[in-house]
């Protein structure tokens, strides 16, 4: 066994592009050792702006000779009629690698066949090598890539080396005329001379010599030991941003943390303001004092160690001191325009070419809140209404034109200026939650019932217009602006009709598009539906129960408790038999066109059918009473009992008897039963 080693040295890469190049080498080198039968221990990849590296261990010397069997076109069409192989016969012999003497004739289930086996003598590992890694070099996916020179190879950014590595000996290739070699490059500034490496424990202890920590988990780890020893000097706390910890490090090769320093005058402008400034924009982690409260000192991490920080903190200091004055400058105009203005220039603004206004979709959406509200919350109706009228106002502020990301909370923070009711105020920030998997989720009903409608009115309006998502192409987020609708229904306990809150969407979005309405309410009703179907599978239901119980009610909470009901039931042997036998009866009821459940029990010739009935007679008001409390898994677990019973009755009874009337009962009877299992779902969907 042996090893290989890859380098590829470049400019600066993007922090965001590291990492997922990183992935995409180490699986694509793990999938094409696999597909190429090299057999190797383990593959490690990583980087720093300036290189990625691949480090495969224990990888074999040569391929494995390996053996496929190969089955060919039909033994009559490959022979003749003396027994010679024809040009087919032959052709797929030389098409395969197979030795004619080497075909056989193969008995199937759909006749004779011809066959082989080829035989393929493995290659010395380093051959494949050659051409692979140039391959998968050339094919990482990049967000973006360039082009430099003359030729079409393209990259992150342009590359200056290659170190390529086997068993210790130079693995040559070339791509666009650079060769790969064994040498690579310190630190740009701190050490860039050139050394030579002799394999991968030397490569990371010379880096380290020449200022380059080649290991991000390295990096991340030097970081936070600075901003920790910053910590216990000043007296002040880092809540460290997993994301921007990450981010930071893949921008350094050496990190050094800087203390920095801002004038307390900013300190007046909102929090957010000024965190987005520096953890957003400046790639700074913020400091707060030990009582969480803002203070205005920052850390920046700069990829040199110089003998003294200050012109570096200078720097840090001058460029964030640029963007928080240009922030004040912002802040102190908006507050002079009251919200309601900006609400009536959103006329103007094209919120999508076919759907309106910003100010039409509003409106739209303004309607469906108050619908909300007078269904769940009375007396929510009025602020919920301001709320949806204020909410997108921020929109045309000067802060959030500058500073996207503050949208909701630069309204939420101009609302409270202009003295509007505290949960108008709240609401107009938490209308944009959630924003992303596991964020918080509204807590006033107002911002729940405005989050909720506005995301219902974006996607109505895009299937409305023929917008639908299709694989991973989303480009409105329609999947999760109905998995945030889903979450809060859940979390918050809501009980609507999916039916009526889609229709009053789309009655609202009729008067502004043209659109079939039933097609598209059917539509939405599936997408939400199968959002809510991966929510649960996720959390560990069976998808097919959730397809059982799908058809049984158009409120979220309701589905889901028989969904998840059915789930712990499903797998016990009783639950089998009457999902088998549910199944059964479903098929026989269909096929003879009969749905009467009236029986009469003078006409039973069976004990199993009077057995049947009794218990039917017993469940019957039972179970519908358990389900009208949802109380499923009760009910659920009575409708087991039926399991013996069922059984026995197929067993002991033919329900096509000769004597019209004896068929019809026991027909009734199996209507019946069946009447009572579907109070539980589609049980045919479990058999």
């Amino acid at each position: 066994m042996s090893y290989y080693f890859l380098e590829i040295g470049s400019e600066e890469i993007p922090a965001g592009f590291i990492g997922k190049s990183c992935d995409f080498l180490k699986s694509e080198f793990e999938k094409q050792l696999k597909e190429n039968n090299i057999a190797y221990a383990g593959v490690k990849t990583d980087g720093t702006p300036r290189r990625m590296y691949v480090y495969v261990t224990g990888i074999a010397e040569k391929q494995a000779d390996s053996e496929e069997f190969i089955m060919g076109p039909p033994a009559s069409i490959a022979y003749d009629a003396d027994g010679n192989l024809t040009k087919a016969g032959q052709g797929f012999a030389a098409s395969k690698g197979i030795k004619t003497e080497d075909l056989k004739r193969t008995k199937t289930d759909k006749g004779e066949y011809i066959s082989g086996v080829k035989k393929s003598v493995g290659v010395e590992t380093a051959e494949v090598l050659k051409d692979l890694v140039p391959r998968i070099i050339k094919s990482i996916p990049f967000q973006k890539s360039m082009r430099w020179g003359s030729t079409d190879f393209r990259f992150a950014r342009p590359v200056h080396w290659f170190i390529s590595l086997f068993g210790g000996e130079v693995l040559p290739f070339e791509i666009d005329g650079i060769q790969a070699d064994r040498y690579t490059y310190g630190h740009r500034i701190m050490c860039p001379s050139r050394f030579e490496v002799k394999d991968y424990d030397s490569y990371v202890k010379a880096l380290a010599d020449a200022r380059v920590t080649v290991n991000t988990e390295s990096r991340k780890e030097q970081i936070m030991i600075q901003i920790k020893a910053l910590e216990e000097k000043h007296g002040f706390r880092v809540d460290v941003d997993a994301d921007l910890l990450d981010t930071v490090s893949n921008l350094v090769e050496a990190p050094v943390a800087v203390l920095g320093s801002f004038s307390e005058d900013f300190l007046k402008l909102p929090p957010e303001v000024l965190i987005t400034s520096m953890k957003n924009h400046q790639k700074y982690f913020y400091v707060n004092d030990k009582n969480g409260k803002l203070l205005n000192y920052f850390i920046g991490i700069s990829n040199t160690e110089p003998q003294s920080t200050e012109l570096i903190r200078k720097g840090y200091e001058r460029v964030l001191r640029a963007r928080l004055t240009d922030a004040k400058f912002f802040y102190e105009n908006d507050i002079n325009v009251p919200l309601a203005q900006r609400t009536e220039e959103l006329r103007k603004v094209v919120y999508q070419e076919k759907l309106g206004t910003s100010y039409a979709k509003m409106e739209r959406f303004r309607a469906v809140a108050a619908y909300l509200a007078e269904t769940l919350n009375k007396q929510a109706k009025e602020t919920a209404d301001r709320a949806a009228y204020l909410c997108k106002a921020d929109l045309l502020s000067e802060m959030v034109y500058e500073f996207p990301e503050l949208q909701g909370i630069m309204g939420r923070e101009y609302a409270a200026l202009q003295k509007e009711n505290a949960n108008v105020v709240q609401a107009i920030f938490e209308h944009y939650l959630p924003r992303f998997a596991g964020d918080r989720l509204p807590e006033t009903a107002e911002g729940a019932f405005v989050s909720m409608a506005d995301k219902l009115d974006t996607v109505c309006g895009c299937f409305a217009i023929g917008l639908i998502p299709s694989g991973s192409n989303d480009p409105y987020a329609l999947r999760r602006s109905t998995i945030g609708i889903l979450q809060i229904i859940r979390t918050k306990g809501y009980r609507l009709d999916l039916d009526r809150l889609i229709e009053k969407s789309l009655s609202v979005l009729a008067g502004a598009v043209r659109f079939d309405t039933e097609k598209a309410a059917a539509a939405v009703k599936e997408f939400i539906l199968q959002r809510l179907k991966q929510l649960l599978v996720s959390e560990g239901v069976d998808g097919e129960c959730f397809d059982a119980a799908s058809g049984l009610s158009s409120d979220v909470i309701t589905l889901e408790k028989c969904a998840r009901a059915l789930a712990k039931y499903r797998s016990s042997a009783e639950f089998g038999v009457i999902s088998q036998g549910y199944k059964r009866i479903n098929n026989i009821l269909k096929k003879q066109e009969w749905n009467t459940d009236a029986v009469n029990p003078a006409l039973f010739e069976k004990e199993e059918e009077k057995a049947l009935a009794d218990l039917l007679a017993e469940k019957k008001q039972a179970t519908a009473e358990l389900i009208n409390k949802e109380d499923f898994e009760t009910a659920l677990s009575g409708l087991l009992a039926f399991s013996k019973p069922v059984d026995a009755f197929f067993e002991a009874v033919m329900v096509m008897a000769e004597d019209e009337k004896v068929k019809n009962n026991r027909l009734s009877l199996l209507t019946g039963l069946r009447n009572i299992f579907s109070l539980a779902g589609d049980l045919s969907k479990l058999a």
